[in-house]
């Protein structure tokens, strides 16, 4: 995650007291979940449609796979889609010992070769776009491509001493998830969705619970070293989908398109869309992933 979330930790004071007391919101789940058994911990997830296709859903940092509701509910009229929600976080246990997007990957690849899926197309958000990249590396007569949207798949820098600094001091303690909510809230820069509230305090009930900030702080300075050195055996079949106005990158287009040519992929810019395209446009965005299999 790009380093500039600073400029909204160096606002988290003025509002500390709405972060100690904000209102919470009942989620409500439409779907049955299932948890799938790591050498650590259960690892939730959710199974729609029925098709040939194997379509794996992954959210970024601190967010839950309910995220993906709208584009899976386009995706599962024709293919079997799986929704996860990372270690760490939403319906999964909090109590493995490391978080980050190789244990990502390694979760995903354990689900992948004991269901024994064929035919997978993986659609990454954020973080987990460096897990997407590690997990087709090792397995890519399984996975036959990937959708990377509002990607981070290399570490441009070293995270400073300071950053982590604030990083603990801001997503920690009571007021932790409600900072969380309030610099998620900022990934929509122009066009929120009209239920942004409902998912923010969603959120923010779920951060609450033991363990998950301690999950978002980890995946936060876990460098992704081992994913970014795998670039070249994931290349191939890959759309980048990055939204114009993506506060989390400096240069959202040249981030894009620095990915797609590392792995021979092709690019989708939505202008005015945030962090997360998927989110904003959910029918375009399927579209544009279909022509993954569509082309093959």
């Amino acid at each position: 995650m790009k380093t500039s979330y600073h400029k909204m930790i160096l606002f988290f004071p003025f509002f500390f007291p709405y972060f100690l007391w904000g209102k919470d919101l009942t989620p409500e789940l439409t779907t049955k979940t299932f948890y799938f058994q790591t050498n650590e911990g259960q690892v939730a997830y959710t199974k729609e449609g029925k098709g040939k296709l194997n379509i794996i859903l992954l959210p970024g940092i601190g967010d839950r796979k309910e995220s993906y509701i709208d584009l899976a509910k386009i995706l599962a009229k024709e293919n079997s889609v799986y929704r996860f929600d990372l270690r760490g976080l939403g319906e999964s246990d909090s109590s493995f010992s490391s978080y980050g997007p190789k244990e990502t990957a390694e979760d995903i690849l354990a689900f992948i070769r004991e269901k024994d899926l064929r035919d997978v197309y993986i659609i990454a958000n954020s973080m987990t776009a460096a897990s997407a990249v590690y997990i087709r590396s090792k397995e890519k007569t399984r996975v036959l491509g990937l959708a990377l949207s509002g990607p981070f798949v290399r570490d441009k820098e070293p995270i400073s001493f300071g950053m982590k600094a604030l990083i603990h001091l801001a997503f920690r303690g009571p007021w932790g998830p409600s900072a969380w909510v309030s610099f998620y809230e900022t990934l929509f820069p122009v066009h929120p969705p009209q239920d942004l509230k409902e998912r923010s305090e969603t959120l923010k009930m779920n951060l609450k619970e033991e363990g998950r900030m301690a999950a978002v702080r980890s995946m936060l300075l876990a460098p992704k070293t081992e994913c970014e050195e795998n670039l070249p055996q994931a290349s191939g079949n890959v759309l980048v989908v990055m939204g114009s106005k993506d506060p989390d990158f400096d240069f959202p287009k040249e981030e894009a398109e620095w990915i797609a040519n590392t792995l021979d992929g092709s690019v989708k810019i939505y202008e005015d869309v945030g962090h997360y395209p998927f989110v904003e446009e959910p029918s375009r965005f399927a579209s544009d992933v279909k022509l993954l299999w569509q082309k093959k």
